[in-house]
């Protein structure tokens, strides 16, 4: 009993220890990042080219568009099962409350909204996916995110965005470690089914 209760804590902690659906750190390249013009209206981004990478393993830029976004690869693909979003992001200016992180279905869009420290250091944000803290456009109505929108524009994923335009004028930003975290779902599951295991066992 005592090897087969070693083992799930083995299973458990890896399966918790599972990679993340998306992870960008910069190290050596640019990892696909390009430049982005946010259209505010639609909320829908044109891209203007290749995202700088930094030697000092980030990706930066100075005010390059309209309305300046760091702008992920295409994903295309389905990220229904994210729980959140984490990234470093440093800025040297900072203005009123603008959209900050954004993710789009191609159809529609959730959004944060934010005001960030103009110190030019690097801050850590987290962002849970959670109904109720995001923003949801379609490019006409503009409301609370339910969790249906939500679901809808994570599982249609197209690409996000982070702000690289934070006031009226020049800015400077820097990106770095930014992950899309997966919900822990595997590791809950795997540990109901090896306890329920474990209590047939005693009783036989």
């Amino acid at each position: 009993m005592r090897c087969f209760f070693g083992l799930s804590i083995l299973f458990v902690g890896a399966s918790f220890a599972q990679a993340d659906l998306l992870s960008y750190q910069f190290n050596s390249d640019n990892e696909g990042w390009r430049r982005g013009d946010l259209n505010i209206a639609t909320l829908t981004m044109t891209d203007v080219g290749a995202a700088t990478w930094n030697v000092g393993g980030y990706i930066d830029a100075p005010d390059f568009a309209n309305w300046s976004f760091h702008l992920s690869p295409v994903i295309a693909a389905n990220m229904s099962t994210a729980s959140r979003i984490e990234f470093d992001y440093s800025s040297r200016a900072s203005d009123g409350p603008y959209p900050f992180v954004i993710f789009s279905s191609g159809v529609g869009a959730i959004y944060q909204t934010t005001t960030v420290p103009g110190d030019d250091q690097f801050h850590h944000y987290n962002y849970a996916l959670t109904a109720g803290t995001w923003q949801f456009s379609d490019g006409v109505n503009f409301r609370v995110a339910t969790a249906s929108d939500i679901q809808f524009t994570m599982t249609n994923l197209q690409r996000f965005g982070i702000n690289g335009d934070q006031q009226h004028g020049q800015e400077y930003t820097r990106l770095d470690n930014v992950f899309l975290v997966p919900e822990p779902v595997s590791a809950l599951v795997l540990s109901a089914g090896l306890i329920g295991l474990a209590r047939r066992r005693r009783a036989k």
